[in-house]
C-alpha cells in the first residue's frame, strides 16, 4: 500500500536524494556558470517533486519532499538491482575466462617443457650421426675413395677371397646408406620439434596476453560491481530515510485534513440550508448525481490543470481521500476571476485553505451553485459584495495548506463539491 502512487509517472530511474535536501536547487559550479542553470539529476529531481506535490494537494512541505524521495528511490531501485546483477554476472564470467586462460598458459608451459628436452635429446643424435658419418667417410677416404673400393677387389687372390671381399664391400655401402638415412631422419624430427617449439611459444604468449586482457576485464567488472551495489545500498537507505520522513510528517498531514474536512463540512451545511431554503425538496438532491451544465461557469484563471478533482491514494499513509477541487497552477499574483456572477458569501483567511473567497451564483438550471477560490495571495473583493464575471476576486498565492503557487478552485453543487471542469466554458 505505502508504494501504490509509484506505479504511475515516476518512470526515470534517478538516485533521489535525502528528504531533507529535497528543496535544494542544485547548480553547475564552473566558472561563468548562470546559478539559475540545474543539473540533469537536479531536473529529474524536481520534475519528480512538482509530480507529488500535485498529487498530494492540501499536503505539508515536508510530506511531499518525503513522498517524492521514496517515489525517487522505489522508481531506481529495480534498475539499480538489475544494474548490480548483471555486474556480478559479468564478473563471474569473466573470472572464469581468466581462470581458463591462465590453465591455458600452464599447459602451454608443461608442453613447452617436454618439448624442449625432446628437441635437445634429438640435437644430440644429430650430432652422434654426424660424427658416425665423419667416421665413415674418413675410413672411405683412407681406401681412396671409390677407386680404392675397386683396387681391395683386384687384389682378391682366389674366388673365395674375391668373395668375402666383394660382401665386405657391399657391408659397408650399406653401412655409408643407412648412416646417412639416419641422420637425414633426425635432422627431418629435429626441425619439426623446431617449428613445434615455436608454436607452443606462439601459445604461450596468446594465453599469457589473454590472460592479462581478462585480468583487466575482471577488474574493471568488480569495480563496476562494487559501485552498482554500492548504489543500491544508497537508494535502499534513502527509501527509508523517506519512510522515517515521511511518518514523522504524518500527525502534520492528518491535522491538515481534519481541519479542511471541517471547514468542507461547515460551509456544506450552510449551503445545504440556503438550498431547501431556495429550491424546496429539491435543494436535498446530492449535486453529484445532477446532470452537468456546461459552460455555465467561466475560467477563473489561465494556466494548466496541475490536480484534479477526484479520489487519489496517499503515498504513505495508504489513505484514499478526494482532493475536492481543481488546481490550476499559474505565478503568484496573477489575477483571478469569478466564475460567474454572484455575491461574495465570504472573504477570509482561513487556516487550512489560506485567504479564500466563497461566491454564492445563486439558483441556475435549477440547482444552488457555490465556487470558492483559495490559497489567494490577496483578496480583492468582501464579504457581501456583489460581482460580474469575470470580475477579479483576487490573486493567485500559496497560504494555508498549499505547497507551491496555485488556485484550488472549487464547485459546489447544492450542498456537494463536484468536479468543475465539465461545467466550465471551453
Amino acid at each position: 500500500m505505502l508504494r501504490a502512487l509509484f506505479s504511475r509517472a515516476g518512470r526515470s530511474a534517478a538516485c533521489g536524494l535525502a528528504a531533507a535536501c529535497l528543496v535544494a536547487t542544485a547548480t553547475a559550479g564552473f566558472p561563468g556558470t548562470s546559478a539559475a542553470l540545474t543539473t540533469p539529476a537536479a531536473a529529474e529531481r524536481d520534475t519528480v517533486l512538482e509530480q507529488v506535490r500535485a498529487e498530494l494537494a492540501e499536503s505539508s512541505e515536508a510530506m511531499v519532499s518525503a513522498a517524492a524521495a521514496l517515489r525517487r528511490a522505489e522508481t531506481a531501485l529495480p534498475g539499480a538491482r538489475r544494474t548490480a546483477a548483471l555486474a556480478r554476472t559479468q564478473l563471474a564470467a569473466a573470472q572464469r575466462r581468466e581462470e581458463a586462460a591462465a590453465r591455458r598458459r600452464g599447459a602451454a608451459q608443461i608442453l613447452l617443457m617436454v618439448a624442449t628436452r625432446d628437441a635437445e635429446q634429438t640435437a644430440a643424435l644429430v650430432q652422434t650421426q654426424r660424427a658416425r658419418i665423419g667416421r665413415l667417410a674418413r675410413a672411405a677416404y683412407q681406401r681412396g675413395g671409390s677407386m680404392g673400393d675397386v683396387s681391395l677387389l683386384l687384389e682378391a687372390r682366389s674366388p673365395a677371397d674375391f668373395t668375402e671381399r666383394l660382401v665386405a664391400l657391399q657391408t659397408v655401402v650399406t653401412s655409408h646408406r643407412s648412416a646417412l638415412a639416419d641422420l637425414q631422419a633426425v635432422e627431418t624430427s629435429a626441425g619439426e620439434q623446431t617449428g613445434s617449439l615455436e608454436r607452443i611459444r606462439d601459445e604461450i604468449a596468446a594465453a599469457h596476453e589473454q590472460a592479462q586482457a581478462e585480468l583487466t576485464a575482471v577488474s574493471d567488472l568488480a569495480q563496476r560491481a562494487q559501485r552498482a551495489e554500492e548504489t543500491v545500498r544508497r537508494l535502499v537507505g534513502q527509501q527509508r530515510g523517506a519512510l522515517v520522513a515521511a511518518r514523522a510528517a504524518q500527525a502534520e498531514d492528518e491535522q491538515r485534513l481534519a481541519s479542511l474536512h471541517a471547514e468542507s463540512s461547515r460551509l456544506s451545511a450552510l449551503l445545504a440550508q440556503q438550498a431547501r431554503s431556495a429550491l424546496g425538496a429539491a435543494g436535498d438532491i446530492p449535486g453529484s448525481t445532477i446532470p452537468v451544465q456546461s459552460g455555465v461557469l467561466g475560467s477563473p484563471v489561465g494556466g494548466s490543470v496541475t490536480s484534479p478533482f477526484g479520489m487519489r491514494l496517499h503515498p504513505i499513509t495508504g489513505v484514499r481521500k478526494l482532493h475536492t477541487g481543481t488546481d490550476f497552477g499559474a505565478p503568484c499574483g496573477t489575477p483571478i476571476r469569478a466564475a460567474r456572477a454572484g455575491s461574495v458569501l465570504a472573504a477570509e483567511f482561513n487556516t487550512a485553505y489560506g485567504w479564500r473567497t466563497v461566491l454564492s451564483h445563486g439558483v441556475v438550471g435549477g440547482v444552488l451553485l457555490t465556487t470558492t477560490y483559495n490559497h489567494q495571495e490577496s483578496l480583492g473583493v468582501e464579504a457581501g459584495q456583489l460581482v460580474q464575471a469575470g470580475e477579479v476576486v483576487g490573486t493567485v498565492g500559496s497560504t494555508g495548506y498549499s505547497t507551491g503557487c496555485h488556485l484550488h478552485f472549487e464547485l459546489i453543487v447544492n450542498s456537494d463539491l463536484v468536479d468543475p471542469l465539465p461545467w466550465l466554458s471551453r
